[in-house]
């Protein structure tokens, strides 16, 4: 009997210090946070005074040139551990002064030419890495580094931390990791990419630590993730042979998902309800490849109740396969964009409306085209419907006045039915300069494409996939460096995890395929585009980043069509492009050393990009086009053109 009650008693007080142990507060989770943020802040502001202590003891000869890379791999491993919040909130000044890739860049907000050197952890990285690390630069850059790092230093300590930043940023990072962690963007020089995902990972751990004792459930299973995959990359911690495929579908995917769940769960706010603004990432998005991953009116710059509605689309369809567009009803969008062939035409240099003479550049996809901040291969147009007006004003295409093009499309009465019908709530502009490019540009946007073999694959939708697919992908994504310029999941230039610039390169692009005596094509691209911005001398021969997504379908490659074939293509940056086959070329941006890729090798990256082929539900054309009735010899245009 007095063992059954002490029993009983027990297990009341145990019950009643449970009842009295006090609840975790979500403020006392966020103060957590912060206060491993400062610790972290703190680690790299030591580190930032390190590196530069030693760049000067490495200038005086007092360390050896290994000291000073290991201190930079050292110094770049603890900004990885406040890179998630620190980049969140201070993504511009961290791009330019911190992080960003060791290139020029251009500050768009000053009046004039302002051109910001390369600067930051990557181009020490890169510069500490070369054969020849000049000594002088190196204490410069550090000199630099810890200027720019002071504000946002002290800034950050400071912060007041939101449950919703702490969720974003954690979900960006995990975008970072993977776009621009493990493809090696980050270190160009070190390629010690793979302990900085570890690093990138441990503030990940490390904040959701704080929320188990709100969800412990959740949050139990979220951290075993995270742990698996640190285990997973310190296991396999070859740069060369990761297997980037494998960790995409069973860790960062599954990360991605667990951290939105996470935040549904707790009843965070998401960011539409705080902040109204489209942002380029759909946050609702389940994955890195899902088919909403972005939001398409972002980079349209183009409503989503115009974009997503059926009848502008539409109508935007049938004016794309109109040569009623051009001065000569001869040349229609579907002249230089197939759709059986990706919306490309297949020439090195699209056709002119003059018989015997093309355009100046070949013609580029438009599955996809509305995935960047700027348009045409010299990045000169910053908004979709805009870009319609020159191809319809340019004197080798449409040659057309946009007015005088409203007034053509008003003789027609079944035109003016179908844009009543897209636009009849805005009466004074049913055809009107902006309703042809905003039906055109509806049109151009959806066509979208992230349903490919491949991204099935990625998915987990399926487990079949070609063995060459998975070697191309890691080769692509890893020791090729393809996907530190065309970046997952669009695989063209529009930069990770934010996706709000596109960046163009030079490459070296020769005008003949001549490997021996290689002359570069005379085209200078973006330096000559008419913006005074871009009238600088590292933009000269730079062109836009365009998408290896269908490129099955778009040959022949590059802005002047010079290759025929992707193996062609794949040869070109095998050799290091321009500079690597011997041209003068002080501003290329592709490393121009040889990747010594061997025939497998180059024809693994080329089957991965066939499996990025997906024009489904794109390709149908309008049966007929709506008749003039005053014009009789204007209804004996053709569909599509004549050329």
């Amino acid at each position: 009997m007095k063992k059954a009650y002490w029993i009983g008693l027990s297990l009341l007080l145990m019950i009643g210090l449970v009842a009295f142990r006090p609840v975790t507060k979500p403020s006392e989770v966020l103060d957590n946070i912060k206060n491993d943020y400062k610790v972290n802040l703190d680690d790299f502001n030591n580190q930032v005074d390190l590196l530069l202590q030693e760049a000067h003891q490495y200038q005086e000869e007092k360390i050896s040139k290994t000291n000073l890379q290991n201190r930079i791999i050292i110094t770049r491993e603890a900004y990885k551990k406040v890179e998630p919040f620190v980049e969140y909130f201070q993504i511009q000044a961290t791009t330019r002064y911190i992080n960003g890739a060791p290139l020029p860049k251009v500050d768009e907000s000053a009046p004039e030419h302002a051109v910001i050197p390369p600067l930051g952890l990557q181009t020490l990285d890169e510069t500490i890495f070369s054969d020849e690390a000049n000594a002088e630069e190196i204490v410069e850059l550090a000199e630099q580094l810890k200027r720019h790092w002071r504000d946002i230093y002290l800034y950050e300590r400071s912060r007041v931390l939101q449950h919703r930043f702490v969720f974003e940023a954690m979900r960006y990072q995990v975008i970072r990791i993977f776009t621009l962690g493990l493809t090696g963007f980050d270190t160009p020089g070190s390629v010690n990419a793979i302990p900085e995902a570890m690093a990138a990972l441990h503030t990940m751990e490390q904040s959701f630590f704080h929320y188990q004792k709100l969800v412990p459930k959740e949050t139990k299973k979220l951290a075993q993730l995270i742990s698996d995959a640190r285990t997973y990359l310190e296991d396999n911690n070859d740069f060369d042979t990761f297997d980037r495929l494998h960790f995409l579908r069973k860790y960062i995917n599954p990360l991605y998902s667990a951290i939105y769940n996470l935040q549904r769960n707790l009843q965070v706010e998401f960011v539409e309800e705080a902040d109204h603004t489209v942002k380029p990432v759909n946050y609702h998005s389940e994955h890195i490849f899902d088919e909403e991953f972005f939001h398409k009116s972002y980079f349209a710059q183009v409503a989503i109740s115009d974009l997503d509605d059926p009848k502008k689309i539409e109508l935007g369809k049938i004016l794309f396969y109109d040569p009623a567009l051009s001065r000569n009803f001869k040349m229609s969008c579907a002249s230089c964009h197939h759709p059986d062939k990706a919306f490309t035409d297949g020439l090195p240099k699209s056709k002119s409306n003059k018989p015997g003479t093309t355009t100046l550049r070949n013609a580029p996809t438009l599955v996809n085209a509305v995935y960047t901040d700027k348009y045409f291969y010299d990045l000169r147009e910053y908004d979709l419907e805009r870009q319609v007006k020159h191809v319809v004003q340019d004197s080798k295409e449409f040659n057309m006045d946009f007015l005088d093009l409203a007034d053509r499309l008003k003789e027609s009465e079944e035109y003016m039915q179908l844009f009543k019908e897209a636009y009849g709530d805005r009466d004074k502009y049913i055809i009107s300069t902006w309703s042809i490019s905003n039906a055109l540009a509806a049109y151009v946007a959806s066509l979208t494409s992230f349903n490919s073999p491949f991204d099935q694959y990625a998915r987990g939708e399926t487990d079949e996939i070609d063995a060459s697919v998975k070697r191309g992908f890691n080769l692509f994504m890893g020791k090729g460096a393809c996907g530190t310029c065309h970046f997952a999941p669009t695989f063209n230039g529009t930069v990770p995890p934010n996706y709000k610039e596109s960046e163009s390169e030079v490459l070296g692009v020769p005008i003949t395929p001549d490997t021996v005596d290689v002359v570069i094509d005379p085209d200078m691209g973006r330096m000559v585009n008419g913006r005074v911005r871009d009238e600088l001398a590292h933009f000269q021969y730079s062109f836009k980043t365009t998408t290896v997504r269908n490129i099955a379908l778009t040959a022949p490659y590059m802005h002047n069509g010079v290759y025929n074939t992707l193996e062609e293509v794949v040869d070109f940056y095998n050799r290091g492009g321009g500079a690597g086959m011997g041209m003068d070329l002080p501003h290329q941006t592709l490393p121009f050393d040889n990747l010594q890729f061997n025939q497998q090798e180059m024809g693994d990256l080329v089957s991965f990009m066939e499996a990025l082929t997906d024009t489904v539900g794109m390709t149908s054309v309008p049966k007929i086009l709506p008749k003039f009735e005053h014009h009789p010899e204007w209804n004996k245009r053709e569909l599509g053109g004549t050329y």
